[in-house]
Parts: structure tokens; sequence; C-alpha cells
């Protein structure tokens, strides 16, 4: 079908095509990802905010989009998924939704969304389809095509953006198991390294350390879920990220080590047991777990608390929630963090503090650390700063009674920054480990 809209008064049904320069994967990251798909979808003039996605069948994507300028009132969406094929179908019922998110009782529109490659780009097609020749009438009049037509439009904008990558980065892509986009990069040669980022941060974060490491090995660095140009469908499971790591180890050869610092240790740990012998050996810097009294312990509720402030549209608040009571940042200190432009990355990943505190759950209480949740029989370095808190070397000891093959390292004169504030000295202890 060429692109536009095309009116099938014979089996009620609208159809709009687009063809874009982006291949399938960014097409489909983009109508699956609540982020993504909040930059564009709606007509020209219009904001959305997505409350809920849940791509999978039987899922609801929950959504609200509204003009810029208010000349007109808010609409509210629930669309529940029938079909996910991934990089190539969905279909879902739409309706219109009261202030409960209930369908207010008038026509829900089934509609497919198709994805077929076209040449080294894509095709995408919308066929909205309607109860009756009246209904669709009533659509057309309400130029119901034409906003989608618009948005669609709106899309080849933020697809354009994401194939631009910034200056002197290339970025390659790889579908995962579940059919999300990961985006990734990868430099140097040698033996292959996976560094694993932070907490609401994307790969740029550790950009330092992979130059550094590039010396020596071959180095894969990405875009968690959630972050950057990587997908993100819900609701969140641990375990898909580590899918994630395994298709990024695949691309590698089979094989290759893993590091990380403070929250990304708790991933890599369990990557590292799932995984088995495709980790050939872990460095950690400074995994932040709490095993007894040297600090106090997270708040239980804290994932909770933060998905309701995201949830709210509060980011700001989410990223103050998570530096005050659980990384414990003395309050006097917000106004200096607000004042740097890292806040505002901080509070667009908000959503991710609670991804890691469901990874975390259960090695931050207080409690000794769990002798049951890993199995791990590469060699493992738990690094910890000379200036760091007393508490994460308690922390990295508990690690090495649990478990065969730890060795705690010190970095002296480094504190918990070291792994993004210093990244030569981190990738030279690294080498040590691992090379010898």
């Amino acid at each position: 079908m060429p692109d536009g809209i095309v009116i099938d008064r014979t089996n009620n049904t609208v159809h709009i095509s687009r063809t874009y320069a982006a291949g399938i994967d960014r097409a489909w990251w983009a109508w699956t990802d609540p982020e993504a798909i909040s930059r564009w979808w709606g007509p020209h003039g219009w904001t959305a905010t997505v409350y809920e996605m849940d791509v999978r069948p039987g899922g609801r994507w929950r959504f609200e989009i509204a003009p810029v300028d208010g000349s007109a009132a808010a609409v509210r969406g629930v669309a529940t998924y029938s079909a996910v094929v991934a990089c190539a179908r969905l279909a879902y019922d739409d309706a219109f939704a009261d202030e409960a998110w209930q369908p207010d009782g008038a026509e829900t529109f089934p509609t497919t969304v198709t994805f077929v490659a076209a040449g080294t780009g894509c095709t995408v097609d919308v066929a909205a389809s309607f109860p009756d020749n009246a209904a669709l009438q009533r659509a057309v009049e309400f130029r119901m095509a034409d906003g989608y037509a618009e948005a669609l439009d709106r899309l080849g904008t933020v697809l354009d953006t994401r194939n631009k990558p910034a200056e002197g980065e290339t970025m390659d892509t790889l579908i995962s198991a579940d059919g999300t986009t990961i985006a990734y990069e990868q430099a140097g040669s040698g033996p292959a390294i996976i560094v694993v980022s932070n907490v609401a941060d994307d790969h740029t974060s550790v950009a330092g350390l992979v130059t550094a490491l590039a010396k020596d090995f071959t180095v894969i660095t990405f875009d968690r879920r959630g972050r950057g140009a990587s997908g993100d469908p819900q609701p969140y499971e641990p375990a898909r990220e580590i899918d994630d790591i395994a298709a990024l180890i695949d691309v590698l050869g089979g094989s290759a080590a893993l590091t990380s610092g403070s929250g990304g240790c708790g991933l890599v740990l369990d990557a590292a047991s799932a995984l088995g012998a495709k980790v050939s050996g872990l460095y950690l810097y400074e995994p932040p777990f709490i095993v007894d009294d040297s600090r106090p312990p997270v708040p239980a509720d804290f994932v909770e608390h933060l998905e309701a402030l995201v949830s709210a549209g509060r980011r700001s608040d989410a990223s103050e929630y998570f530096m005050t009571e659980v990384v414990g940042v003395p309050a006097e200190y917000l106004p200096m963090m607000k004042a740097d432009p890292s806040w505002q990355q901080m509070a667009d990943y908000a959503h991710t503090y609670a991804y890691d505190g469901r990874i975390w759950r259960g090695l931050q209480d207080g409690t000794p650390l769990p002798t049951d949740r890993w199995t791990i029989n590469a060699p493992i370095a738990v690094a910890v700063g000379g200036n760091g808190e007393a508490f994460m070397r308690t922390g990295a000891e508990a690690l090495a009674a649990i478990l065969p093959n730890v060795t705690v390292l010190t970095l002296a004169d480094h504190d918990h920054g070291a792994f993004w504030a210093a990244p030569e000295a981190v990738a030279e202890q690294i080498r040590t480990f691992l090379l010898g």
C-alpha cells in the first residue's frame, strides 16, 4: 500500500501507512516503549502522557493526549492488546476512557499495526476498524484518520533522531529474546568484557571506563532497558535484563567477563549465576549491600513508593526520594545536585530506580546475604574504595563468605564514584585481575 490514507467503506476500515528509513526494530521500539511513544503519539500540537503500557496479549495501554495550547479538553484512551508478534504485528482494541480509566461505553475500535521491511527501512500500516458505516463516517468527520497520519509524521521525526548517533558514536542494535531492541556499542580488541551501567544511567555514563578498557579488551557497553535507545516493554521483569546480557555475550562469541559499579552489580551477579560458563569473570566496584546495622536499611516499600511517584509524573521527586532514602545523601546536598545538568537525566530515567530496586530486594535490608541466590564458579573481584564507607567493605566480605573464588580488593585513595570518575585506575585493577 502506498503512503497515505485509504478509507475502505466496504469493510468499514481506515488504513494509514508510512514508510521510514529506520529499520523494523526501531519502529517497533517506538510503538512499544512508553517513553518513546509519548514523544509522537497524537496529532500535531498535542502532547501525550502514557500511564501504562503492558505490551502483551491482555495487557493494557493507558494514555492521555491534550493540546499544548489548552484549546480543547484532554482525551483519555485505553487500548487492550489482543495480539503481539514482535517486530511484525500489534493488535489492540481502542476505546475512549473516563477519568477512572473505564471505557466510556461508546464504540471500541479494533486496530492492527503491521511492520514490513522496505529495503533497509520499513513500512508501518495502521488499520482501524469500525462497527458499521455510520461509525466510520463519524470518524472521517472528526478527522480521526488525519490525526493518525499526523502522529505517523511525528513518528518519522523521532525515528530520524534515533538514527542519528551522537558525534563520534556509532551504536548497533540487537533484538533480545522477548523482541525488545537493545542498543549497544563495541570498542577495542582482545578478551571480551561487558560494562553494565548503574541505575538511572545509560551507556554514556561509563564511556571513560570503556575507553580505558578498550586498550586491552573487546568492550561492549549498552543502554539497559528503559534508558537511551533501548526498549522498555511493560511490565518490567528483571529476568529480561539477563536475556539482554546473554544476547550481548553471543555478539562477543559466547563468552565474556562482566563489570559494573554500585547498583549495576546486582544485575551482574544475577546474570553470572544464570548464564554459567558464558561468564568468564566478574569485577564489581562497591556493590551497596547492607547486611548488618552499619548503616540503615532501605525502606521496605521504596520500590512501590518510587513507582507511585513516577506514575504521578513526579520524576524529580522520585530522584530526590531515591537519593535521600535509599542512597543516604544528606538533604542539604540536594540543591547543589539539582543545579547540575545531570539531575535532568536522573529525572528522565527515574522509572529505572524501581527496576534496580526489584533486583536488589533482600540485599539491602540489614540481614545477611542469601546463601541460595547465586551459584557462580567464575573468578570474582569485589573492589572497595580506600576512602569509601565502611558498610561497603562489610558487604564485600559478606559476598566473599558465601561464594567461591571471590577476591576483595582495595582501590586506594578512591571513593564510591571511582567507577565513573577514575576510569584508568579502575581499568588497571580490572586488567590485573582478569588478565594477570
